[in-house]
């Protein structure tokens, strides 16, 4: 049942706009996000060839604004713009690493585009589909588990276990009831020198959610040594991959992305609204 609610989910809202997927987010658990943005067949062209000329940006998204030729453009976790002529439109096909600034020549980094007729940021719908994941794909076997009652939500967390931050989220997420949280460690060994071995004490601990919890909301660390291969070195490069840059982050089910503490009230606030979108979809599909 839960696996065809998701593949329910994950389609139901195929090909709608922008705007409309970042809607639709707030009712779904479960969002594919890029994939649910029909893009034409010249704009699905031109993001080939971005992402030809620029392998290394992860340039995930490009689509014609209302202005002829300006396209906005998702690189990693931000919006940018790009000026793209006919002319280069009719070679497409032969761009690449060494010739992009031939064509790609006029880009504009930051800002906003802003609509004065409608008094409306046409930015800020895709700033806020470009910080959103899809929780599906994360690698759940390198994270701590732990369930709170019978869960109906599920929460996925970058933590370091030494960012007072990332304390007071804990906080906050003691006091929820019927939830599942996932917690991958992201010691940030920069700020917090032993920030790394704390992690591995507690991922090598026989109760990890009991060390994590007894560390983090009582202040008492693993005497232990750290005596077993922990997935530090792999959560950094998943959070790398999802331009996770800070702690604690924490990710809700529908793949909307919250940077610092949070409060337990804003928290539940959010779940009352996933429950009643579940139910709506659950009826919808029926």
């Amino acid at each position: 049942m839960k696996h065809t609610l998701l593949i329910t989910l994950l389609s139901i809202a195929m090909n709608f706009s922008i705007t409309d997927v970042l809607a639709q987010s707030q009712h779904e658990p479960y969002a594919s996000l890029f994939s649910q943005t029909k893009l034409s067949e010249k704009e699905s062209l031109v993001l080939s060839a971005l992402q030809k000329g620029y392998p290394q940006n992860r340039i995930r998204f490009a689509r014609e604004t209302a202005v002829k030729g300006f396209y906005e453009v998702i690189l990693g976790e931000g919006v940018s713009y790009v000026f793209i002529t006919p002319e280069t439109i009719e070679k497409l096909d032969q761009i690449n690493e060494k010739n992009r600034d031939l064509y790609f020549k006029h880009w504009i980094f930051g800002g906003v585009f802003y609509d004065m007729a409608q008094q409306k940021d046409l930015t800020a719908p895709l700033k806020a589909l470009a910080q959103m994941i899809d929780v599906t794909k994360l690698p759940l076997e390198l994270s701590i588990t732990r369930e709170k009652g019978t869960p109906q939500h599920s929460l996925f967390v970058f933590t370091d276990p030494r960012c007072p931050f990332c304390k007071q989220l804990e906080e906050s997420l003691s006091k929820l009831n019927n939830v599942r949280i996932h917690t991958f460690f992201m010691p940030l060994a920069v700020l917090h020198p032993d920030a790394k071995e704390i992690a591995a004490r507690i991922w090598c601990s026989a109760n990890q959610a009991q060390a994590f919890e007894d560390f983090m909301l009582k202040g008492v660390a693993p005497q232990t040594k750290a005596a077993c291969s922990t997935p530090l070195t792999e959560i950094e490069r998943l959070a790398a991959s999802l331009g996770v840059k800070g702690t604690p982050t924490l990710f809700f089910e529908n793949g909307e992305r919250v940077t610092g503490a949070i409060s337990v009230e804003a928290i539940e606030k959010k779940l009352q609204a996933l429950s009643q979108m579940k139910k709506t979809i659950s009826k919808e599909s029926k």
